[in-house]
């Protein structure tokens, strides 16, 4: 409770407390001078995958699973730019921060919503043949970055979730760590899209990840974590002091 940045008698329901703001400095950025350095977007438990192609034999199982279909009608001109690209899967559940952040330094573009269902996002559901990701209500977010390309967060929502608000404005520059929204009480998701070539996430989450184990990225969401570099010029590993395995080891099948 020391992080939480108002205090607890100021919260007028559980719903606020459940998306509570932290204070800035109890997720200070990873290299805050080298905007080549992606950080995590969220507390999670995450998922990476260099080549989607990977992601589609290992975790998201869904039979309409597609590019096309995540991004529905929202920017359907930029599907294309994303084949072969890299995908990471950062799934909160109701225990976490459920505020998000920035990955990537940047200008915002317009988020757009897509209306749809409200299913679990629980591992063994996105394992199966249902297309959760591109069945859920989701907001597409897309930030031209400094250093990777055009980036798609795709926040989505879930089981109990109220909703999705975006804290950033189209045309708005953001920088890895800020706030860039937050879901309402429940479980959700933020995929991020990057094109071919443009980054690759360190080799220990992408180990966990091929072998369908979810990596816990803990108290240092967006900030002290790094789990990405540039491909162009930026060191391969970077410490992650307390980012691990889950705690169970939890292995999917």
């Amino acid at each position: 409770m020391s992080e939480v940045l108002r205090p607890v008698g100021d919260f007028k329901n559980f719903n606020e407390f459940f998306y509570r703001a932290l204070k800035p400095e109890a997720r200070p950025c990873s290299a805050p001078g080298n905007p080549k350095i992606i950080v995590s977007p969220a507390d999670s438990r995450c998922v990476v995958f260099n080549r989607l192609e990977d992601a589609t034999k290992i975790w998201v199982k869904g039979r309409g699973f597609s590019i096309q279909g995540l991004l529905g009608d929202t920017y359907p001109e930029d599907a294309k730019r994303y084949t072969n690209g890299s995908l990471g899967i950062f799934r909160l559940a109701p225990q976490d921060y459920h505020r998000f952040h920035v990955p990537v330094d940047g200008v915002m573009d317009k988020p757009k919503t897509i209306e749809g269902e409200y299913y679990t996002v629980n591992p063994m559901a996105i394992r199966s043949a249902l297309d959760v990701y591109g069945e859920n209500v989701r907001v597409v977010v897309p930030i031209d970055s400094v250093a990777h390309g055009r980036v798609m967060v795709i926040c989505v929502g879930a089981m109990m979730v109220g909703s999705t608000v975006i804290t950033r404005r189209a045309g708005e520059k953001v920088g890895r760590a800020e706030e860039l929204g937050y879901f309402k009480f429940g479980g959700s998701t933020l995929l991020v899209l990057f094109e071919p070539g443009k980054m690759r996430f360190d080799d220990d989450l992408v180990e966990n990840s091929n072998g369908a184990v979810e990596t816990l990225v803990s108290r240092v969401s967006c900030c002290r974590d790094s789990i990405a570099n540039a491909r162009s010029g930026a060191s391969r590993h970077v410490h992650r002091p307390q980012s691990r395995p889950t705690s169970t080891h939890t292995r999917y099948a």
